[in-house]
């Protein structure tokens, strides 16, 4: 037994003690804007040949890791555990609250990333806890970490919040629900109605004792997409994700990244992550994309990870998300041969000047010499991230980014409004400028563009925006007309004609 086993093996005969076996379903709450259902085209082919394992529920949109994860502990710990996704096409409050009634559970977890998505929960908590009075209601997530104080304080329906890593925390609730204050790293109501907060837990350092997330229990097939408006699919294979690591080192002023992990950023092993691989290969699964805020960070153990897909004569379609640092220029070819067919790159701006004030960290030319060695290496699709409306931001340096994503041979973008929100040092920026109001507005996020009267407003913003972005989908098409058409070609594989001029006009 490896050390990695041997943790592993400690963590789940950890779990293992306890005593009275509790019923919590989980459930992952969704802004309907980030997911939808795919074309007829492409459920029609599925009907035909479906997927491995008999998931006919197809929705552009990743697995819900994080309760997937938390899954996996209160099972080893023989707790029942329901898992439960907004975005399934039958699910309805209506229908979940029925067979919470039924079930009648201990605790019910509910896990949200963002503010957009806060509205759902709330309405869903409450439904819940008018027809259970006494089952407890946990919130998790980004967004509930962050706010934990000010959510328990203002909304009724909700018992607790887990801050940070949920895995100790659950286990902890479902072993002692009657020791709240025993329990580090929450956030609760007492009994007299005063708001507690326990000290903050410590981060779980190693990453590799925690067993890998439960695929099985949500009766969903999700469909690898590209980030943008309209979705388009990139790959027509069984599709999961993963999770290679966790935090972020950089401090750039539009993420909350940086105040959910106090900018320390934990890794998985190699040989972890590539167990992992093996089992969903097992599973059934083709593709999948990495979901860490950075992949390509530790360049190392990014190369390990590839020789070990590669030597293990894996032939997924993958995808992952990183900077463009000067470090990474040498790990492309390595990515390609390994199966990596999509990275997807926060560019932000083509002002140098704009990208220092993001404290962005990166240059230009370091981001055009990355996505050209990206390409050569033969990686079919690369995304650029793009984020408009920043403060001081001139309509001059808007178009230049405009020009920069041009020239970059990238295939595919999307273009942001540069947002506020709690947990950002551009949201602290504006609270002490008195542009928005933290007591009453904790739970909201503006566009910068409409509060800010040193940005571009938001008319002439989106104005601008529309007439670059057909400039740069023409220019993109006549210098490069036969990449443009294989990119057409593989959306068209899965995708009406209807659905690709509604992808184009949006």
């Amino acid at each position: 037994m490896g050390i990695q086993d041997f943790g592993q093996e400690i963590f789940r005969c950890s779990l293992l003690i306890q005593t009275d076996v509790m019923k919590i379903p989980l459930i992952f709450v969704r802004d309907k804007r980030y997911f939808s259902l795919p074309s007829s085209k492409f459920v029609n082919r599925r009907v035909k040949n479906p997927y491995p394992g008999g998931k006919k529920h197809y929705v552009y949109g990743e697995p819900p890791l994080g309760i997937m994860y938390l899954s996996s502990i209160l099972k080893q710990a023989g707790h029942e555990v329901t898992l439960s996704d907004q975005s399934h096409p039958e699910y309805s409050d209506e229908k979940f609250v029925e067979s919470l009634i039924k079930e009648r559970p201990d605790m019910v977890g509910i896990s949200f990333l963002s503010n957009v998505c806060y509205p759902a929960a709330c309405s869903l908590s409450r439904k819940i806890k008018a027809a259970l009075p006494s089952t407890k209601i946990v919130y998790g997530g980004v967004f509930s970490t962050i706010n934990a104080e000010k959510i328990v304080a203002s909304e009724a329906s909700v018992d607790i919040v887990a801050r940070g890593d949920g895995e100790g925390i659950i286990r902890d609730l479902a072993e002692g629900l009657d020791k709240l204050d025993d329990i580090p790293g929450i956030t609760f109501r007492s009994e007299a109605g005063e708001v507690v907060e326990t000290p903050d837990r410590e981060m779980i350092e190693d990453l590799d004792s925690i067993p890998f997330p439960d695929r099985e229990s949500l009766d969903i097939n999700y469909i690898a997409s590209l980030p943008l408006t309209a979705p388009a699919v990139i790959w027509d294979r069984p599709f999961t994700t993963l999770q290679s690591s966790r935090g972020c080192p950089f401090d750039c002023v539009y993420c909350n990244c940086p105040t959910f992990s106090n900018r320390k950023c934990r890794f998985r092993s190699a040989e972890n992550v590539l167990k992992e691989i093996d089992e969903i290969e097992r599973e059934g699964y083709s593709s999948f994309c990495f979901i860490d805020d950075n992949f390509l960070l530790k360049t190392e153990r990014v190369e390990e990870i590839c020789e070990g897909m590669i030597a293990n004569h894996h032939s997924f379609k993958w995808a992952c998300e990183g900077r463009i640092d000067p470090q990474v220029n040498g790990i492309f070819d390595k990515l390609s041969a390994a199966g990596c067919d999509m990275v997807m790159f926060g560019i932000e701006s083509g002002s140098q000047r704009i990208l220092d004030s993001m404290k962005k960290r990166t240059k230009l030319p370091d981001i055009a010499k990355g996505v050209a060695n990206a390409k050569k290496a033969g990686i079919s699709i690369i995304h650029g991230f793009f984020i408009l409306g920043s403060v001081g931001e001139t309509v001059e340096e808007l178009e230049r980014t405009f020009t920069f994503a041009e020239r970059l041979k990238i295939n595919t973008f999307g273009f942001n409004s540069l947002l506020a929100f709690r947990g950002t040092s551009l949201w602290d920026e504006a609270v002490a400028s008195g542009l928005i109001d933290e007591e009453k507005h904790w739970d909201k996020m503006f566009a910068i563009h409409a509060i800010h009267p040193d940005a571009i407003d938001s008319k002439t913003l989106f104005k601008l925006k529309a007439k670059f972005v057909k400039r740069l989908i023409v220019k993109k098409i006549l210098r490069n007309p036969l990449v443009a058409a294989k990119i057409f070609k593989r959306f068209l594989d899965s995708m009406s004609v209807r659905d690709l001029y509604q992808l184009l006009r949006s």
